[in-house]
């Protein structure tokens, strides 16, 4: 019976990649189309997962991806939000008043004023935003770990569809 190769490497290198393309200057605006970037993490781990498996009489399943893009979202979703929140203390400017500045000519309702003027007071108060780095937490392990198993699951019918045309092409010899 074949080992069941380790997992961990492919979802560290998916992590790697989604966390890279989210993180980095100009690169994460990839993250613009539908979340290609982190999608991309998630294929990118199935792709390395795949190559593990070959050699072996072991098949790579849908199942396979949807872990290995979760967990790659997760890993990712977490990092970036550390990264986020590092740069938030590292900075010494409020964004929250930025916005409120390229905002002023538009008249936004009264509750989203007391909202934003709230946070601008939580970043000159702490230097950051608790509730916006929460927010931003949860919306991260929402948004990576989905994206990231839509990425997998690409990867995995990709892979599944060449493997097809591979053996299609062996039984015409």
């Amino acid at each position: 019976m074949d080992k069941q190769p380790n997992r961990m490497i492919p979802v560290l290198y998916g992590t790697f990649v989604m966390t890279m393309i989210s993180v980095l200057p100009f690169i994460n605006f990839i993250n613009i189309f539908f979340c290609a970037g982190i999608i991309i993490g998630g294929f990118a781990g199935v792709m390395s997962y795949n190559r593990q498996l070959q050699g072996t009489q072991i098949e790579l399943t849908s199942k396979d991806g949807v872990m290995i893009g979760i967990l790659c979202g997760i890993l990712s979703g977490i990092l970036v939000s550390s990264f986020n929140f590092a740069f938030m203390l590292m900075t010494k400017h409020n964004p929250v008043d930025e916005s409120l500045a390229l905002l002023k000519d538009i008249s936004l309702p009264p509750e989203v004023m007391v909202q934003m003027n709230k946070f601008s007071d939580e970043f000159n108060k702490y230097g950051f935003s608790p509730t916006i780095s929460i927010v931003s937490l949860i919306s991260n392990l929402i948004i990576y770990p989905l994206f990231g198993m839509i990425g997998a699951i690409l990867g995995v019918s990709v892979i599944k569809k060449r493997n097809q045309k591979i053996i299609q092409q062996q039984n015409k010899f």
